[in-house]
């Protein structure tokens, strides 16, 4: 037990005659350059001159294209004129004058189970979304469609592939971002 007490003292009395010798090498700052760091920069004088609103904010029908805007839309957000929520994508009846088509593969009343529809297309790799819209006997219809596409061949035969693929009746139907 003797021993081992003196090998303690030992060690104690080498450690802290180390800490005396190196310990005041690293805190007298000698080791480390001092840099003096680039003077800033004067900013220019700020003229007192508050410059006037006109002059700042051009001229703007804004107000009158809110006001505007305010009358197509109702409070729910759908735009009278058509029934489409505002923002959406707008599915229409196909006619000889389509441009842009997209395949609408299914309706629901329930938005959520329209997100889980449209879920199930995203998974399976289509690029799917879905489009609302208010019906004149005011009930509200998710429809969950995939587009856009821009030829009416293509999506004929996106139509079937969804038909087999998720047992629905899609329809192929213009298109308006």
């Amino acid at each position: 037990m003797h021993e081992r007490n003196r090998y303690r003292v030992t060690g104690s009395i080498f450690l802290i005659a180390l800490a005396v010798i190196f310990l005041p090498m690293l805190f007298d700052g000698a080791g480390v350059p001092i840099r003096e760091a680039p003077a800033m920069p004067q900013a220019p004088a700020v003229s007192a001159q508050v410059p006037r609103f006109d002059d700042v904010v051009p001229a703007s029908d804004v107000v009158e294209r809110v006001s505007t805007l305010r009358e197509e839309v109702s409070d729910e957000g759908f735009v009278s004129a058509d029934g489409t929520r505002v923002g959406e994508p707008k599915l229409f009846p196909a006619d000889r004058d389509t441009a842009v088509w997209a395949v609408q593969a299914a309706s629901f009343a329930q938005q959520k189970n329209a997100r889980s529809f449209r879920e199930r297309l995203r998974a399976a790799g289509y690029e799917a979304f879905i489009s609302t819209v208010k019906q004149d006997n005011n009930s509200i219809l998710h429809r969950v469609a995939v587009g856009p596409l821009l030829d009416r061949a293509d999506a004929d035969n996106m139509r079937q592939v969804i038909m087999e693929q998720f047992s629905v009746q899609p329809a192929v139907v213009e298109m308006e971002p």
